[in-house]
């Protein structure tokens, strides 16, 4: 199984039987505030899509991370590749006591590092709301730039967020 290691984190391809784990940010409110689906109301519901998800997919890279010093399940972090642009896109989702431990900067530079080596990846993109400042920070210390502005609205079209596009190329 693929797997990416950093000195605090173990990531791992997503797996169906992960389900009750993502319950710890699934189910939380605070968590989905940007993103753009809404938090579970079952901890059974991501058995809708996920099963569905290729583990071994080159275009759809998704990661359960886990803290290595205790095994507990911190959340997933994903590269999802987008033809039109040639770039993946990054995403992550935390569990809400883990925010601000700086994971998710640790993660995803190991995991963009891992797709230059593994899948020739040369591009990268990020979307974050713009009052979304932590999000913002993780892209930019990742070392993506600002590229423009642009808006999404959540999947239940609950709220539209002006946000930021930010990019990073690898020479």
């Amino acid at each position: 199984m693929e797997t990416v290691e950093t000195n605090r984190l173990h990531m791992r391809r997503l797996m169906p039987d992960d389900y009750k784990a993502m319950a710890a940010w699934d189910m939380d409110e605070r968590v989905y505030k940007y993103l753009l689906g809404s938090a579970c109301k079952t901890v059974e519901e991501p058995l809708v899509w996920l099963p569905k998800k290729d583990p071994n997919s080159k275009t759809n890279i998704l990661m359960l991370v886990t803290d290595k010093s205790d095994g507990h399940a911190v959340g997933i972090y994903a590269l999802n590749y987008i033809q039109e642009h040639d770039s993946y896109s990054l995403s992550y989702v935390n569990r809400y006591d883990d925010w601000g431990k700086g994971y998710t900067v640790e993660g995803m530079k190991a995991l963009i590092n891992h797709a230059v080596k593994v899948y020739g990846a040369r591009k990268f993109e990020g979307e974050c709301a713009k009052e979304n400042l932590g999000s913002a920070r993780v892209m930019q210390k990742l070392g993506m730039v600002y590229a423009h502005d642009s808006s999404y609205t959540k999947s239940d079209g609950s709220k539209t967020f002006e946000s930021e596009v930010y990019t990073l190329s690898i020479d």
